[in-house]
């Protein structure tokens, strides 16, 4: 009998989905098919359930309290088809759900293909996919805008991400370390930097005046941003390719020489947010005097504390100070925990020219809310007003931002772990 239930909701069920799949092409049928698929099938298969459960559960034993009670509850034929009716009702009414949400948020019916598919094999994967269609809607609203504001970078920050994954998967199944990290840890940190850095100065360049951003200067800054975050980023895959580290090896002179090229490359790279500052400061009078500050301040001390940072580094032998290899680490950012570690300072240094343009902007939209309700009333005095307040926070915060800086570097100096 059972056998015979299980084949039975398996077959209404599959036809179910594929009716919920080609729903979207039904024209007026699709309302009925979604109240079958959403209401009907669940809602049978739910009194199913029950009625499995209520037969079968005194005579199963198990229950819930711990692995072995489920193994035992389960190991019930009855019990076993229950579970399978509950999870077949339960994953149709989240696909139909599913597929309600996707009309409303916009997502082609064709996408939804392949996360019913994944809905109805596995379930909570099917909401993870959906998660992701519905993440990459304000992802490729954000290329688009990078795209408009300068293509090149747009597209080489794109490929960078695009990078970023395959490596990603490289990792999943490449099991080799290099002092006790996987060898494609590296190589993704500097794809991930490396790409925030482009797609952050295609944004700043789009605040230029369109007959600007297409100038020598432009156009030269852009292509140097490619060329050598493109190099370094090839060379420190391939050391990991390799399983050789790209950074303080001596083992060879060929070696030893394309460490000192990454380094004049890493300098090259965070120089370049010093010509950008100056463009913004000269030419984007169109900015709002908070947002155009922050972005200034941003791109100098992006040079100031990353380059800073960066040679300290170097000058070391290595990002840490005072702590063994092999030590605990902070999670994803592979910080000591057990000595001091200047790649915290580093992260700060670079980092800065999103934060204080964010911080720029935010203080811009504040002002602009402030001053316009009263905007008829106090006039142009009390706009000017707002926007020295928002100026002044955004000097109050890249002042924070630049302490909170250094004392990062003072503590890796001394020693001491980020934590502990």
């Amino acid at each position: 009998m059972f056998d015979l239930l299980f084949e039975l909701a398996g077959m209404i069920v599959m036809l179910a989905w594929i009716a919920l799949a080609a729903s979207p092409w039904l024209g007026r049928a699709k309302p009925i098919v979604r109240m079958v698929t959403g209401a009907v099938v669940p809602g049978a298969l739910a009194l199913a359930y029950v009625a499995l459960v209520a037969m079968s559960w005194p005579a199963a034993g198990g229950g819930y309290g711990s692995l072995d009670d489920v193994s035992t509850l389960f190991g019930h034929r009855g019990m076993l088809t229950a579970g399978w009716y509950h999870y077949l009702a339960f994953d149709l009414f989240v696909g139909t759900w599913l597929a309600r949400r996707a009309e409303r948020d916009g997502i082609a019916p064709l996408w939804m293909i392949p996360c019913h598919a994944l809905t109805f094999l596995f379930g909570p994967a099917g909401l993870v996919a959906y998660g992701l269609l519905y993440a990459a809607k304000p992802v490729r609203a954000l290329v688009r805008e990078l795209e408009r504001r300068h293509g090149p970078l747009a597209r080489f920050g794109l490929i960078l991400f695009a990078a970023l994954a395959a490596s990603l998967a490289m990792a999943a199944i490449d099991a080799r370390t290099l002092g006790g990290v996987g060898v494609w840890v590296k190589p993704m940190k500097f794809m991930a930097s490396v790409a925030l850095y482009a797609w952050t100065t295609a944004w700043l360049i789009g605040e230029l005046p369109s007959g600007f951003r297409a100038s020598p200067a432009v156009r030269r800054l852009a292509r140097t941003i490619i060329l050598v975050g493109a190099a370094e980023v090839a060379y420190i895959t391939l050391q990991a390719a390799l399983g050789q580290p790209s950074h303080f090896n001596d083992s060879t002179p060929f070696h030893s020489a394309m460490y000192v090229l990454m380094g004049v490359g890493a300098l090259t790279l965070t120089a370049c947010s010093l010509p950008l500052a100056w463009m913004i400061g000269r030419h984007a009078e169109d900015m709002a005097p908070a947002y155009r500050l922050g972005a200034v301040l941003g791109l100098v001390l992006t040079f100031v504390f990353g380059a800073g940072a960066g040679v300290a580094i170097s000058m070391n032998g290595g990002p840490t100070i005072g702590a063994m290899a092999g030590g605990a680490v902070v999670p994803v950012f592979g910080w000591s925990l057990a000595g001091g570690d200047l790649r915290v300072a580093h992260f700060l240094g670079i980092h800065a020219q999103q934060v204080l343009p964010a911080a720029g902007m935010l203080a811009s939209m504040a002002a602009a809310r402030a001053s316009g309700p009263v905007l008829a009333v106090a006039g142009t005095g009390m706009v000017a007003r707002h926007a020295t307040t928002g100026i002044a926070a955004v000097w109050l915060v890249a002042l924070a931002y630049a302490s909170l800086t250094v004392l990062a570097a003072a503590q890796a100096v001394a020693g001491r772990p980020l934590l502990g």
